[in-house]
């Protein structure tokens, strides 16, 4: 068994990370992976309406604040468009073309949603808007910023003109704003192509698998087995959470109509595996406190309220990332755990994530009861996935605990012989010193008698 956890380990940590630290390097990977993390702070104020909406189910005399969601939440597509082009001319040095190559790739992102004409205006599907739309957002921003990069160096103007620059700059963004309204339209007007349908179709291969059990099962290996290694699980953001948001806004709009949410692996799914953080590692903390090992017992002090809010960075790089007892644990968890949860809510005994309770530092048992729309069985999840955790944990961790704990005793041991070695040396010292004292003594005596008692040569 440990050959075989040797060698997987060594096949991951020469194979899987090398591809992993190479991907999550690139240019493009960097830019995205900003774009999706700056939408947060809107998920996250729309985690008020969304927990309002479910004490409305209670108390239906409340105010309707769901606007509030529709004005944030429900616009993560259209900011994500304009970030990443944004985000390209700055990277380019190019920030004074910033914000226009932003404004561009939403003028582009809203042609291709083919609003239609009806009396007294246009009609847009407000789904486009939002994480419905987000796969979109990706590609038409990832079209935009990819002209820019090829385009913002260009300028009609020579170094030495004396225009202003801001009217050079008026100027110079009309060839990356000409070229990138132009695509958009050849594909929206043109080719008649709907690119919301198209994205949609090549990303359901991938939503697909995402949404069945091998699936998830899959990105959690994945992810556990890159925190094992020191790569925090953020790097797979980019891809997960574009996943889940488009997810769960589908599990709402399926609510909204009268009918069961249906993605299974919507956001917030991770609240019932990563319990007290990626890799579940909140039974770990409680057992620290509780170790043999000294140097356990502190860390455990230190991380358990930390974990407590899904805070586990300081436990894992101190305890779990690189530390051969703790790979197997990590393994199983990410298998066992996410096959649990997938299964529990396959059956029906508990209700699918549809409120976008978007607040990661809440505890687990917190967020399953409000995702769900105030399901408490979805809080009883969270327990047994909890009690499974703590079960595969502890074999693991006592057998390190116990190994840490003789290394401590075998320090402390080494270093009192060495205290006690240092205190016989000085000892010795001392003796020596006494001995030698003592042995010039009588000399002197003898030799001031002899004196005294030698007659007068006078």
């Amino acid at each position: 068994m440990k050959r075989i956890m040797e060698a997987v380990q060594a096949w991951i940590e020469k194979y899987m990370v090398p591809v992993m630290n190479k991907i999550t390097s690139t240019y493009w990977f960097g830019i995205i992976s900003d774009a999706v993390l700056y939408v947060v702070p809107f998920c996250m104020v729309s985690a008020i309406p969304s927990l309002w909406s479910v004490l409305r189910n209670f108390i239906p005399a409340l105010p309707d604040i769901s606007a509030l969601n529709t004005y944030s939440f429900g616009l993560i597509g259209l900011f994500v468009s304009f970030i990443i082009p944004h985000n390209v001319a700055v990277k380019e040095g190019k920030r004074d073309r910033a914000m226009i190559a932003g404004f561009t790739s939403i003028g582009v992102y809203m042609m291709c949603m083919n609003a239609q004409a009806v009396e007294g205006g246009m009609l847009f599907d407000m789904n486009k808007f939002g994480a419905g739309g987000m796969f979109t957002a990706l590609f038409v921003g990832f079209i935009v910023g990819f002209i820019y990069k090829k385009t913002c160096s260009k300028s009609f103007f020579g170094e030495d003109s004396v225009i202003p620059d801001f009217v050079k700059n008026w100027f110079d963004n009309i060839l990356s704003v000409l070229i990138s309204l132009f695509v958009g339209f050849l594909l929206t007007f043109v080719a008649k192509v709907d690119v919301f349908s198209v994205v949609a179709l090549v990303m359901s291969p991938i939503t697909g698998f995402a949404q069945s059990l091998p699936g998830v099962v899959l990105i959690v290996v994945i992810q556990n087995m890159l925190y094992f290694f020191g790569i925090s699980g953020w790097v797979t953001t980019p891809v997960t959470r574009t996943i889940t948001q488009a997810a769960i806004a589908e599990n709402a709009a399926a609510m909204a109509a009268g009918m069961a949410p249906q993605n299974i692996y919507a956001y917030g799914f991770s609240r019932y595996h990563h319990i007290g953080g990626q890799g579940a590692t909140l039974p770990l903390a409680v057992m620290m406190l509780f170790s043999k090992s000294k140097k356990n017992r502190m860390l455990g002090k230190a991380t358990i309220v930390p974990s407590l809010f899904n805070i586990n960075e300081p436990l894992v790089y101190a305890s779990v990332a690189n530390n051969p007892y703790m790979f197997m644990p990590m393994l199983l968890i990410a298998i066992i755990l996410p096959t649990f949860s997938y299964l529990w809510f396959a059956f029906g005994w508990g209700t699918i994530n549809y409120v976008n309770f978007d607040m990661n530092f809440a505890p687990n048992a917190i967020s399953a009861f409000f995702m769900s729309g105030g399901d408490w069985r979805n809080v009883v999840l969270v327990i047994l996935n909890m009690i499974i955790a703590a079960l595969i944990w502890y074999p693991f961790f006592r057998a390190w605990d116990k190994n840490e704990a003789k290394k401590e005793e075998a320090k402390l041991a080494e270093r009192e012989a060495k205290k006690a070695a240092r205190a016989a040396r000085r000892a010795a010292r001392a003796e020596a010193s006494a001995s030698k004292i003592a042995g010039e003594d009588p000399l002197a005596d003898d030799g001031e008698a002899s004196e005294i008692g030698a007659p007068s040569e006078a």
